[in-house]
C-alpha cells in the first residue's frame, strides 16, 4: 500500500480543520473544548484511501500557546498541507509553522490558499507570490504545487484532493529499527492500554515485544491498527494505533520512545548544530524531540554567524539518536532547532569535541572514528553504531576498516589502535617473567585484562609465538622450553598446597587460577584429577575444599551437636568462625551423612 503522512500547518482560524473536513469527511475538533472555542487544541487524525492508497492527516493547532503540540505532530509528516486564508496572507504563525517544518526537514510543501472566494484574483495572485518569497528564505522547503481553494467550491476540492492521491510515499524499508513517540495515551474497554504515534522508521509486528525507554520496560504488541482497521504489520510513514500489555496505563506517557530492546542508551548531555538566531551561552530553553518536551541547558562550544555547535544538558535521560531533527521554544516561541550529531555523552576536551562534530556534521564517519580510536586506549565499541552513527554493523564495521593504524574485531565489535596490541603482549611478557610456569590463553588473558577482546588477545599470542618467546601446547600457552606433562603435575600440587593452607575456607577457584597465572581450562583439568583420586572434594559450584578439611569441618559441627543439641547456621559461624557460604555448604554435605537428621534448619544426631 502507498501510505503517505500529510499534515496541517498555518495560522489560527485559517481553516485547516474546515478543509480536512471537506476533504474527507472528518470533523477534527471532537474535544468539547474545541468546539466551543472553536479552534484545534490537541492533534486530530483522519486519513483518506482511493484504492491501494492511503493519505494520513495529522491537523495540527495554529494557536500559537500550542506550539509544542504543533512540532509534535509535524515530527511525523512527509508532506504538509500548508494553509493560508486569502483575506489575511501569512500571519505570525503561518511563519512559526514554516521555521519549524524547516527545522525538522519536512521539505515538500503542497499550498492551499483558503477562503479564495472572498477576495479579488488580483489579491489571490498577490498572496501567491507573497507565499513563493517567504519560502524561499528557507532552504529545506520546496512548493509542490499551489491550489487555491474554498470549502464552498467543490471543484477546488477534488482537484487538491486529486492531486494528493499523485503524490508518493517515501521508500519503505522493513530492515530499519522501528522507532515511535507515543503522542496519545488512552484506555479502551475490553481492549486495554491503547498508544497512537507515527511509525518513523522500521516496521511493528502484531505480538511483537518492544521496550519502552521512558519507561523503561518491555512491552508486547497485542494488536496493530491504522485508521480503524486491524493489521498485522505497520511500516515507516503509518499513523498506527498499539494495543500494548505488560505495562500500566499510568506508566504510559506522551513523548516515551517505543523500539527495539538494546538499541538505545538513555544520556543527560547531547552535542548538536543548531541554527539559531542570538542563542545565549547557559540559558534555558525547551528542547522538541518527536511527541516530547524537555527543559535543557545550553553550552555553546563554538558559534559562525546563526551556526551553533551546543551541548545541551538535560534532567533526565534522552534517548536521541544520530540527525535526529530537533525544535527548541524560549518564552514560548520557537527561537530555532536542530540535529543532534552526538547523542551519546563522550568525554572529548573542547577543541577535539567541535573537531569531532565537524565530521560528524559532513558524515565523514571515518576520521570520526578515528577520533575516537585515538581517545581510546583501551578500544571502542561500535554496537550502538545504530544510535550514535545512524549506522548497522555491517555498514559501521565498513567504516572501520578504512581507519589507519586501528586493529578491528568484527565479532566483539571492538576497534583498537594498534598499540593495544602491543600492550597485551607486555602484560604476558611480565606473567611468563613473573612466573615461568604461567599456563594460559587468550580467553584467560582476555579475562585478566577486562578491556582486550579474546581475538585481539589470541593476535598478541600469535605473535609472540611467532617471535619464539612462547609455544603451543595442547590448546593453551607456556613460556617456551617448559615441559607441559611435568607442568601439570606441579600445577596440580601448588593447587592442592593453597587449597591446603586455606583450610575450610577456601578462595573461588578463579582466584587461585589468577595467583598461579594459569589459563582456566588447565586450572579445571587440575581439579578435576584432585577430585577425582578424593584429595579434593567439589562442595558447591565454586567451593573446592581439601578432603582433610572436609573431615575436619564435619568433626567440628558434630562437636556443636554434642554440646548444644543441635547445630544451625547461625552457631556453626560462631564455633567455625565462617561466612555463611562456607558454613550452609559443610552444613548440606553433614545433610548427606545416615546418622544426621534435620529438624527444621537443625541438624541433629539421630537417636
Amino acid at each position: 500500500m502507498n501510505s503517505l503522512i500529510i499534515g496541517t500547518a498555518g495560522h489560527i482560524d485559517h481553516g485547516k480543520t474546515a478543509l480536512i473536513k471537506e476533504l474527507n469527511g472528518f470533523e477534527g475538533d471532537g474535544l468539547e473544548e474545541e468546539k466551543k472555542r472553536g479552534i484545534t487544541i490537541d492533534l486530530s487524525f483522519s486519513n483518506l484511501s482511493r484504492g491501494d492508497s492511503n493519505i494520513a492527516f495529522i491537523d495540527v493547532p495554529g494557536h500559537e500557546s500550542l506550539v509544542k503540540t504543533m512540532i509534535s505532530g509535524a515530527y511525523g509528516f512527509d508532506a504538509c498541507l500548508f494553509v493560508v486564508a486569502a483575506d489575511d496572507g501569512l500571519m505570525p504563525q503561518s511563519l512559526e509553522h514554516l521555521q519549524i517544518l524547516n527545522l525538522l526537514s519536512v521539505k515538500s510543501l503542497i499550498v492551499a490558499i483558503t477562503k479564495s472566494d472572498l477576495v479579488s484574483k488580483e489579491l489571490l495572485d498577490q498572496r501567491e507570490n507573497e507565499i513563493r518569497e517567504a519560502i524561499k528564505s528557507y532552504q529545506n522547503l520546496e512548493i509542490l504545487e499551489i491550489f487555491r481553494v474554498s470549502i464552498k467550491d467543490k471543484s477546488s476540492i477534488d482537484e487538491l484532493r486529486n492531486y494528493l492521491f499523485t503524490l508518493q510515499a517515501k521508500k519503505l524499508s522493513e530492515d530499519g529499527v522501528f522507532r515511535y513517540y507515543i503522542d496519545r495515551v488512552f484506555s479502551v474497554k475490553g481492549i486495554g492500554n491503547v498508544v497512537t504515534g507515527t511509525v518513523i522508521e522500521g516496521s511493528v509486528r502484531k505480538n511483537e515485544k518492544l521496550f519502552n525507554y521512558g519507561a523503561n520496560k518491555e512491552v508486547q504488541v497485542r494488536s496493530v491498527q491504522i485508521h480503524d482497521r486491524f493489521v498485522d504489520m505497520a511500516h515507516q510513514s503509518n499513523r498506527v494505533a498499539l494495543n500494548l500489555t505488560g505495562i500500566e496505563l499510568s506508566e504510559l506517557k506522551k513523548g516515551q520512545l517505543l523500539s527495539k530492546k538494546g538499541f538505545f542508551r538513555g544520556f543527560k548531555e547531547t552535542d548538536c548544530i543548531v541554527i539559531a538566531k542570538n542563542l545565549i551561552h547557559n540559558e534555558s530553553v525547551t528542547f522538541c524531540v518527536g511527541a516530547r518536551s524537555i527543559s535543557a541547558k545550553v553550552l555553546i562550544l563554538t558559534q559562525k554567524n546563526d551556526s551553533y555547535f551546543v551541548t545541551f544538558k538535560f534532567d533526565k535521560d534522552m534517548f536521541l539518536k544520530f540527525d535526529e531533527p530537533f525544535v527548541l521554544i524560549a518564552n514560548s516561541r520557537v527561537i530555532g532547532g536542530g540535529r543532534v550529531l552526538n547523542p551519546i555523552n563522550e568525554p572529548l576536551k573542547k577543541q577535539l569535541k567541535i573537531e569531532f562534530l565537524n565530521f560528524l556534521l559532513k558524515k565523514d564517519f571515518v576520521n570520526a572514528f578515528n577520533i575516537l580510536k585515538n581517545s581510546h586506549k583501551n578500544g571502542f565499541g561500535i554496537i550502538s553504531s545504530y544510535q550514535r552513527f545512524g549506522l548497522n554493523h555491517e555498514e559501521a564495521l565498513k567504516v572501520a576498516r578504512q581507519i589507519p593504524n586501528s586493529y578491528v574485531d568484527e565479532n566483539a565489535l571492538n576497534i583498537y589502535d594498534l598499540s593495544a596490541i602491543d600492550r597485551v603482549k607486555a602484560v604476558i611478557k611480565f606473567m611468563i617473567e613473573k612466573n615461568q610456569y604461567a599456563i594460559f590463553s587468550a580467553t584467560s588473558v582476555a579475562l585478566k585484562l577486562n578491556w582486550a577482546s579474546e581475538e585481539l588477545c589470541q593476535r598478541a599470542i600469535d605473535e609472540l609465538k611467532s617471535a619464539n618467546l612462547i609455544a603451543q601446547n595442547d590448546g593453551v600457552y607456556t613460556k617456551i622450553g617448559i615441559d607441559i606433562t611435568e607442568l601439570k603435575v606441579k600445577i596440580e600440587e601448588r593447587i592442592y598446597k593453597i587449597l591446603e593452607s586455606a583450610n575450610l575456607a577456601p578462595d573461588a577457584p578463579y582466584n587461585i587460577y589468577d595467583e598461579l597465572e594459569i589459563d582456566r581450562i588447565t586450572g579445571d583439568n587440575a581439579l578435576k584429577k584432585l577430585t577425582g583420586i578424593s584429595r579434593v572434594v567439589r562442595l558447591a559450584h565454586n567451593l573446592f575444599v581439601t578432603t582433610k578439611a572436609l573431615n575436619e569441618a564435619c568433626k567440628r559441627l558434630r562437636e556443636i551437636i554434642k554440646k548444644e543439641g543441635f547445630v544451625n547456621v547461625t552457631n556453626a559461624k560462631e564455633h567455625l568462625n565462617l561466612s555463611r557460604k562456607y558454613v550452609i555448604a559443610y552444613l548440606e554435605y553433614l545433610d548427606t551423612m545416615p546418622d544426621i537428621i534435620k529438624k527444621g534448619n537443625d541438624r541433629v544426631i539421630k537417636k
